[in-house]
């Protein structure tokens, strides 16, 4: 059970880390981790953590976070990064796994975000992307009736193709690794209900409704020989 009753983003995580194989003495860069839903998630995977976005506020804020849980600042680093201008060598360190969660359907150019993040993978590493799926009709339902989100924002996961990014790994020079679709239910349901959580895990082993599940886990790895 999450420590902060966030079932809903706990899910998503261990999805991510075990498809990526992340292990415990691993050091993972996050890209677009905002306030840091997922990052202190992601903690319980791994060794240490780089948590990069753009927006400076935001990672003030991650970083209060971590100061109040009493995490040492090594833990939890964070870093100012633009995604669409950053070269591999600015990071000054090469990683075993780089993750990011409802980032790339954001991106302008999400094929040269996904060139340069592969520049800073370590040999063997995995690079992947917790993103919408187009397919399921529920995300419509949810731009329309959240007051947080708008079509204007939100509108690149009904472009986001799995064969597009698939393409932009190959071009990368990793290997594409299976996409794994995953997830039934909305945050809303499935961090206030356990029988939520239990029709989800049911709706994910019926291989019939696997092509409309609401998420992607979109990932590739650098050969082992780079």
């Amino acid at each position: 059970q999450p420590r902060d009753g966030d079932f809903y983003a706990a899910k998503l995580v261990d999805v991510a880390a075990q498809g990526m194989a992340i292990g415990p003495h691993d050091r993972v860069l996050e890209v677009g981790a905002g306030f840091g839903r997922f990052s202190f998630a992601l903690l319980e995977s791994c060794a240490s953590l780089v948590a990069a976005d753009l927006s400076e506020t935001a990672l003030a804020t991650l970083d209060a976070t971590r100061a109040a849980q009493g995490l040492a600042a090594d833990r939890v680093a964070t870093r100012c990064l633009d995604l669409s201008r950053f070269a591999a060598a600015d990071l000054g360190e090469r990683f075993r796994a780089i993750v990011g969660f409802f980032i790339l359907h954001h991106l302008p150019d999400a094929a040269d975000t996904i060139r340069r993040l592969a520049g800073a993978l370590a040999p063997g590493g995995v690079l992947a992307f917790v993103e919408p799926n187009r397919r399921n009709p529920l995300f419509l339902a949810q731009v329309a009736c959240c007051p947080d989100m708008s079509w204007a924002e939100e509108r690149g996961m009904f472009r986001l193709r799995a064969r597009s990014i698939e393409a932009a790994f190959h071009a990368a020079a990793l290997e594409v690794l299976p996409t794994q679709r995953f997830g039934c239910f909305p945050p809303q349901l499935v961090n206030r209900f356990g029988w939520a959580r239990a029709i989800e895990t049911g709706v994910e082993r019926a291989r019939v409704f696997e092509p409309a599940l609401p998420f992607l886990l979109l990932r590739a790895r650098r050969p082992a020989a780079a």
